[in-house]
């Protein structure tokens, strides 16, 4: 019965002492794919301009001026709210913001005169 020890034991141990080396992983291949334009054309596009938001105010100043009637004046005045700003659309009529030439932020903005 000893012997059935050591021999179980003698075998436990030769399975144990082998050492297994990994299989190689196969090399990594990352294929890179052609780049593609996602930006439109300038001139693929139809240029919006939103008008400048204003309000306009009437500003009187009086001063008191005894004994004669009081200085008053009153101006007309006008602020801007929000700046003007030049957007594009495609022919669907959707905004687009990657677009390949030159910059259209550069472009001035002329404000519509009234009259």
């Amino acid at each position: 019965m000893p012997s059935k020890y050591i021999m179980i034991l003698g075998a436990a141990l030769v399975l144990t002492a082998c050492k297994t080396t990994p299989e190689p992983e196969p090399p990594i291949v990352v294929e890179v794919p052609e780049p593609i334009q996602t930006c439109m054309p300038i001139s693929a596009l139809e240029k919006v301009i939103i008008p400048e938001e204003t309000e306009t105010y009437i500003a009187i100043t009086s001063i008191e001026n005894p004994p004669y009637d009081p200085i008053e004046r009153k101006e007309t005045l006008t602020r801007v709210v929000k700046e003007a700003q030049v957007t594009y659309v495609d022919s669907e009529g959707r905004e687009v913001i990657d677009i390949c030439s030159e910059d259209p932020a550069t472009e001035e903005i002329v404000p519509a005169t009234e009259g």
